[in-house]
């Protein structure tokens, strides 16, 4: 077992020992819980990306309903100018002469013909205009006062089907788009919307496909003296046309280099681009897209958007790998996805997850430097604590080894020491013990060496 020879090295162990024992302890300590702390890290940071992208999300949902709303007060000042054009004129009846019609269905293609009773505004038929240039009267006068497009539909039959026999509506090859209609089953046999709600005698607002492209819309039904519903008014911007909102949409960051994307999501439209980074990648379909594990997450997303409501969002979590960008590994996204009914619009805002991971580096690099200094600071303090420590050894031990040395002169007789250390603590008292010792063992000396000389009996 080793053992302490001197109480000087007792004295500086001990101290070096503690000092060492205690700045080890902390350093372990910091390293141990650098563990912990990048993991309530990384857990934060998830939470702050989450937050990030699902206010981003809330945010688009909400600039949406606040330009839907918008649209809508200007489509209801277009129809109103249109009803009123037409109220003004005599209102709208069926009857008079009989009207052929090539009836092109707008989804198919498929064309019909069809014979029809005129449609009169004010006892006047509309006729069937073709001509952008050529003016009718009751549409175009709404256009010019508030912008837009405006229809009056008939009724073909008792399906519902709804002929455009007047509008400012155009075709590809510029001309009116008379002689269209909306079906009242879609292609894929689900009801329109558009023509259920006005057989109801409903009026429709929202998103809705005109001719060859997606307008957001309002339509209300034509009535006749019995109530029966014999049309409907049309008024309509295309959802292409909201330049600002898809400007401010598109100029979105997300993260460091995330963005913000708009997906359709029912129908003949579902998975495809409305709004892609830098609108790249507009009108392509991605619905069967997949990460770099095989998850089919559009479709995934889509799924999870279309259940959220009023702004409320949904996450999806995938690796992707950029390979326009030249990336040869794949990263976690993140993505918060809300759904906008009135559009049609699957709204989604995503980022890397590595792109908050800032804070997370440096942390570590904070606890790091920490244990670094930690270590530094410890040796420091441990060669002044041992500096310190000797230095009081030595103060103590140096007294005691010379008293030490005047112990063993007096066991071989030699009285003649002297005792120099002066303190006023426990080594001081020992001294003192020592002189009086030794003034006791001279007078002894004395005695004995006058009984020696006879001079005392």
């Amino acid at each position: 077992m080793f053992r302490f020879r001197s109480i000087r090295t007792k004295m500086i162990t001990l101290s070096v020992a503690g000092v060492f024992l205690t700045a080890a302890s902390i350093v372990s300590i910091i390293a141990i819980q650098k563990t912990y702390v990048a993991r309530d890290v990384d857990r934060e940071l998830t939470i702050l990306a989450k937050n990030e992208v699902s206010k981003i999300a809330t945010d688009v949902y909400h600039m949406c309903q606040v330009s839907n709303d918008q649209l809508a007060q200007q489509l209801a000042g277009t129809l109103n100018v249109v009803r009123d054009k037409i109220d003004g004129a005599g209102g709208v009846s069926v009857a008079g002469r009989t009207v052929t019609w090539n009836a092109v269905n707008q989804y198919t293609q498929v064309a019909e013909t069809v014979s029809l009773p005129a449609m009169n505004v004010g006892g006047k038929w509309l006729g069937q205009v073709y001509d952008a240039e050529t003016s009718v009267p009751a549409i175009d006068a709404a256009v010019g006062l508030t912008g837009g497009t405006a229809t009056v539909f008939q009724r073909m039959n008792e399906r519902g089907d709804m002929l455009r026999v007047a509008t400012n509506v155009l075709k590809t090859d510029g001309t009116r788009a008379i002689g269209t209609y909306i079906p009242a089953q879609n292609p894929d046999g689900t009801p329109n919307p558009v023509v259920s709600s006005v057989m109801r005698g409903e009026t429709f607002r929202g998103r809705a496909y005109v001719v060859n492209a997606w307008y957001i819309t309002v339509y209300e039904p034509i009535l006749d003296a019995g109530g029966r519903v014999i049309g409907m008014l049309y008024a309509g911007i295309p959802q292409e046309n909201v330049t600002s909102l898809r400007r401010g949409i598109m100029d979105i960051v997300v993260g460091k280099s995330g963005y913000v994307f708009v997906l359709g999501g029912k129908g003949s439209v579902r998975g495809d681009y409305i709004i892609s980074f830098e609108g790249k990648r507009d009108g392509e379909n991605i619905y069967g897209a997949k990460d770099a594990n095989d998850t089919p997450f559009i479709q995934q997303m889509i799924d999870k958007a279309l259940v959220t409501s009023n702004g409320s969002v949904d996450y999806q979590d995938y690796w992707w790998l950029n390979k326009a960008a030249g990336e040869t590994e794949a990263r976690k996204k993140i993505s918060a996805v809300t759904y906008f009914e009135p559009w049609d619009w699957v709204i989604g805002a995503g980022a890397y997850e590595d792109d908050f991971k800032d804070a997370k580096a440096n942390v570590g690099s904070a606890l790091d430097r920490l244990m670094l200094w930690g270590a530094l600071g410890a040796a420091a303090f441990l060669a002044l604590c041992a500096f310190v420590t000797w230095m009081v050894a030595v103060r103590i031990t140096n007294p005691l080894v010379s008293m030490v040395g005047t112990a063993n002169a007096l066991a071989e007789g030699d009285v003649n020491q002297e005792i120099n250390v002066r303190s006023k603590d426990e080594t001081g008292n020992l001294a003192e013990a020592f002189r009086k010792m030794i003034t006791a063992q001279k007078g002894k000396a004395e005695v004995a060496e006058q009984i020696a000389r006879g001079n005392l009996a």
